[in-house]
């Protein structure tokens, strides 16, 4: 992938260029993005950028070094994820720290940690030793759904960015479905209206965990759409504190679901909480 091929994110990715045109390359960033983003590929094209000896922000895609790291086998990048586990434990961490003490080949040693928002309590701390004692050479990644569940002292030594799904994306029909329902959801409770017509939306059907996070990640993504396109004609124009509460009150019900708390009940109180 290239960043040309990513127009939906324009903006994001003309501050990247900046930021290595200029030589000005933070230590350690944030991608936040829904589900349906490809955020490691996203990762790969900022590092190719970074790498890449042809370019100044956007990468070749031709030479030895974004050919390795299309395949995964470039020797200054380690790529970390919770894999099989239900976490990214401490071991995984270690292994970074080793990582980044070997100096590299090329101008930086990487390390992308994909699922970081699940990473242990003791994993998250052992992060923040090396956030806050970074390397010159050292480029760390962090693929986030959802990086309001990251302690503010891991967020406050990362430039966070948050990435946008691509339109261009072929988009299913189950998909489309879903989107719908969650955009009327989320206008719905924009509206005030009644829970027991959005309970008419949401169907009697019981929703499993992974639709339920789906279903919070299109919500979130519509309060983020009525923020950042605040100009746009065709939107309608809500208040921007009722977009971000509602912003944190999502992050609020996804904390209440990781510790089991029953899905109708988190939902039913999100709405109201929207609603209110």
């Amino acid at each position: 992938m290239r960043f040309a091929e990513q127009e939906e994110n324009r903006r994001l990715i003309e501050r990247l260029h900046r930021s290595v045109a200029d030589g000005r390359v933070s230590h350690a960033y944030i991608f936040e993005g829904p589900e349906t983003v490809d955020k490691l590929a996203f990762a790969k094209a900022f590092v190719k950028g970074v790498l890449c000896p042809d370019g100044r922000g956007e990468n070749c895609g031709k030479c030895e070094i974004c050919g390795k790291i299309d395949h995964d086998n470039h020797e200054d990048i380690l790529y970390i994820s919770k894999g099989d586990r239900a976490t990214v434990r401490d071991s995984a961490i270690i292994e970074m720290q080793e990582h980044l003490k070997v100096k590299p080949l090329g101008g930086k040693s990487v390390a992308v940690i994909q699922d970081c928002d699940l990473m242990t309590a003791k994993a998250r701390n052992r992060l923040l030793k090396t956030l806050e004692e970074p390397a010159g050479d050292t480029l760390i990644i962090l693929l986030s759904e959802n990086m309001e569940i990251l302690e503010p002292t891991i967020k406050s030594r990362c430039v966070k960015f948050r990435i946008n799904p691509s339109a261009s994306r072929p988009i299913g029909k189950k998909e489309s479905n879903r989107r719908a329902k969650a955009e009327e959801i989320a206008d719905m409770c924009l509206r005030r209206e009644p829970y027991y017509k959005i309970r008419e939306v949401l169907g009697s059907k019981k929703l499993t965990d992974e639709e339920v996070s789906v279903m919070l990640d299109e919500i979130e993504e519509v309060y983020r759409k009525y923020i950042t396109d605040n100009h746009s004609e065709s939107l309608p124009k809500y208040e921007f504190d009722r977009l971000y509460d509602g912003i944190y009150m999502i992050e609020e019900a996804r904390k209440e679901l990781a510790f089991h708390v029953s899905v109708n009940y988190a939902i039913k109180n999100l709405i109201l909480k929207l609603g209110g």
